[in-house]
Formats: C-alpha cells, structure tokens, sequence
C-alpha cells in the first residue's frame, strides 16, 4: 500500500442502489420472457451437444466446473448474510438472465453461460456507489473479522471440498499404493507387461518379476534400468529377477522391438505393473486427507513459483510460439524412449511441460481420466479446488487475496492512528496495478486457450 500517511478516504454515497439484471430481462417474480425462453433453449441445446459429441463425462467436467465455483461463492454468500452485508444477487453462470426469483432482498438465479457462479454484495470498496440507507450494511463498514472472514469464505470452502474428496477418494474407492501425492515404495514395483518379440520375452522374463540386477549391476528403482541398458544396448546381458522368492538370471538381448504398434529401438521391452489400489479406513482416512491436502498444496504453489519465474514465463512463451509446428508436441522415439524400454518413457519430457491450463485442457484431461474410473475424476476435482484456493490467495485484486490485504492494512490504519471510527483505504490508487493484473489474467487465459487448441497435453 502507498497511502499510509493519507487521511482516511470516506465512502461515496450514490444516489440510488447498485442492482443487476436490466434490458428486456423480466423483473424477478414475473412471467418470463420470450428471449428468456429461447436463451433457455439455447443453454439445454448447448448442454445437449455437448453431450453428444464428447460424452457424458463431458457433462459431468462443465457441471462440476459450475459446482466448484459455485461452492466458493456460496462461502462469501452465508459469510457475508451472516454479517449483516446486503447481498442483492446470487447467480449461477454469467450473462443474459434466463430465470431468476427474489427472496427478501436477494435475486437468485441461472444466467446463460455456465462458467461459474458470483455474489454481490454492496459497498466491497470505497469507489462504489451504494444508496445512502444500505451504507451501514456495505461490506466496507463491516468489522474487521467480518470483513476477512467474508473474502476468505471462499477459498476456505473449495479447502473443504478438496478435503471431502480426498477422504472419500481413499476411504471409498482406494488409491494405487494407499497415497495420492505420497511417496510410493519405488522398489517394491514389479513388471506388469512382457512386449511379445522383445529379448525380455525371449529370456524368459515374465509378469509378475522384479528385475533386481543386470549384468552385475544391482537395480533398485524400475526408472535405474534406463542407464544401465542404454550403455549396453546391441548386448546379450545376464537379468537377475526376482520370483516367488527366489532370483532367477537369464540371458536377455538388448535389441529393437514392437510396442504398441510402434517399433522400439531398445531395451529390455518391459513395463511396470501400477501399484495395487488400496483403500484406508474410513478412521485412518480422516488424518491422511488433511496431510494429502498438504502435499497436494505445497506441489500446486511449486509448481506455480517455477511457471512465474523469468525461466518459466519464457519456456511457456517458447511453447506458445512454437505450438504451430510442434502439434502435439510428441518427441520422436529415441534409443530407449518410449514404452517398453526398460528405463522410462519419452511421455515423460512433454507432459512434463511448464504450462498452465484454460478451462478447455482441464475439460479434455477430464473427459480422458473420467473413463479410468470415478476416483480419477474426483482427485482431478481435488487439484482444481486445491488450486482455485491458492490463487484466490494472491495478495492482489481482484483476487480474494487483495481484499483480504486491504481489510488488514485497515485494521492496522486504525490502531497505528488510534483514532476512533473507520479507516477506509484508497482503492483507486490500487487500480493501475489491479488493471496490470486483469490484462495478465487475459492474456494468460488467451494463450493457454491457444495452446490447449493447438496442442493439448498427450495424456498416452
């Protein structure tokens, strides 16, 4: 903040009430209009192509979208009702009104773009104007703890949710290895898929081994057999795996293979087995959320540093640019990429890119996981909760985080100063840098939109 030393900035006071809705909408409470009908018509027929042309998951991903969004404003709704704050709308979607009611002095309703929700509530700042007799319900006369328990609603919501989730993910439907973002026993892995024509196949290598040495060279993790075949490919090695008990060695010759449909030029031609899914008590589940929560959290803020890095922003400017000629962004098969080489997959290197996504690539990795199971699904939903809440947090408006920094740097105006009555920040000052970080937002939402378009993240 730049106006510690200014004088306390008081509300102005507008002649008449901040409301919403207008044009040819009808009024709440009355009949609906004809427009109205047809922009209904028009969402249902939307919502029904969408359907038809991706699926049902398709569906489910844009009604789950809407609900997140919707439960983090319904946390600043029943914050701010309980505060006292006049709240005069309440709406699912954006746009046009297709229908809407009014129960005491908020208007609830659907409008006709289904990408969220939002809540109105008076006087969030001293720029708005508010009819004089609602001035002591603004939001910027609330108390202090009013106030920040209002813009934290919010996030504090789509946290639960996440921890919702995440229970019911471990205790109801299981999760490879009984964690989610958890460190795995990485040694305990065991080979899941012989590829017919490989010199594993040929060896004897079968499902259900675990490679523990080759060529003399013990192996741990599945990932520490790329070194050691790669320096060795054209060989015969000897591979000592475990089975039953009891390690077997046999000879395997590191030579090409097909995976897949796709010719490999190395190694071994084997794959891990994922982990055995297993689910926590419903007891046990109850700690493991709130320490999965973390996890989860401290990955999405790591991952958020490295994106706004100088580094980050020009690797993702660098995919942006060459998204055009990259397609899919695919990597040619290489010695030892792939499946099936014994070592790791070249899947690896491209979805591994530093990038963020629009709301396209979260519906299309939606849409993809949702048909490996429900639980996909739900810790997909777990992320994007998790991570609507930490952005939420950035210290800068329009984000909750900057209204959440403006009611703190009030409160210590008021005890620095002493001085009875409100002190109320100066919120046009703040407005260079809000529009800063509204031009950023679009431009970030351009690009990702872009690169999701031309080349969407390859989830093979």
């Amino acid at each position: 903040m730049t106006d510690t030393d200014a004088e306390p900035a008081s509300p102005n006071p507008a002649s008449g009430p901040v409301q919403g809705g207008g044009g040819d909408d009808a009024p709440p409470g009355e009949e609906i209009t004809g427009r109205q009908w047809l922009r209904l018509a028009l969402l249902l027929g939307g919502l029904a192509l969408l359907t038809f042309t991706s699926g049902p998951w398709g569906l489910v991903m844009v009604l789950g979208i809407v609900a997140m969004v919707f439960v983090h404003e319904l946390g600043h709704f029943v914050a701010a009702k309980r505060a006292g704050m006049k709240v005069t709308e309440f709406f699912i979607g954006f746009g046009p009104r297709i229908w809407s009611f009014r129960r005491g002095e908020t208007e609830y309703g659907v409008k006709a773009i289904p990408a969220g929700a939002y809540v109105k509530i008076i006087g969030m700042h001293n720029l708005e104007e508010v009819e004089p007799s609602d001035e002591a319900r603004a939001y910027r006369q609330g108390r202090f703890r009013s106030r920040f328990a209002v813009v934290v609603a919010g996030v504090a919501m789509n946290f639960l949710t996440a921890l919702v989730l995440i229970w019911a993910v471990l205790a109801l439907f299981g999760v490879p290895g009984g964690t989610i973002a958890g460190d795995l026993d990485a040694r305990q892995w065991s080979i899941g898929e012989v590829y017919p024509g490989s010199g594993a196949d040929e060896g004897g290598v079968r499902p259900g081994d675990r490679i523990v040495e080759v060529d003399g060279t013990r192996i741990g993790e599945f990932d520490d057999l790329r070194e050691v075949v790669q320096d060795r490919r054209g060989q015969t090695v000897e591979v000592t795996v475990l089975r039953d008990g009891a390690e077997v060695t046999v000879p395997v010759a590191l030579r090409p293979f097909a995976a897949a449909g796709e010719r490999r030029s190395c190694c071994l031609g084997v794959s891990p087995a994922p982990p055995a899914v297993e689910r926590v008590s419903p007891l046990a589940a109850v700690p493991q959320s709130f320490a999965e929560f973390g996890d989860i959290a401290t990955q999405s803020v790591a991952g958020l540093g490295r994106f706004f890095t100088p580094g980050g922003l020009s690797d993702f400017g660098d995919q942006v640019a060459t998204a055009h000629r990259d397609g899919t962004g695919a990597t040619p098969d290489g010695d030892g990429g792939g499946p099936g080489s014994g070592g790791g997959s070249g899947a690896e290197e491209r979805t591994g890119e530093n990038r963020l996504l629009s709301l396209l690539g979260v519906f299309q990795i939606g849409t993809a996981v949702a048909e490996t199971g429900v639980s996909s699904l739900l810790l997909l939903f777990v992320v994007l909760n998790i991570f609507l809440g930490i952005v939420n947090l950035v210290p800068l408006l329009p984000f909750d985080g900057g209204h959440a920094v403006i009611a703190t740097y009030e409160k210590a105006q008021e005890l620095r100063r002493r001085a009875s009555g409100r002190y109320f920040a100066d919120i046009s000052r703040l407005m260079p840098l809000t529009y800063l970080v509204v031009v950023l937002l679009a431009g970030i939402f351009v690009t990702t939109l872009y690169l999701d378009i031309i080349n969407p993240i390859d989830l093979k």
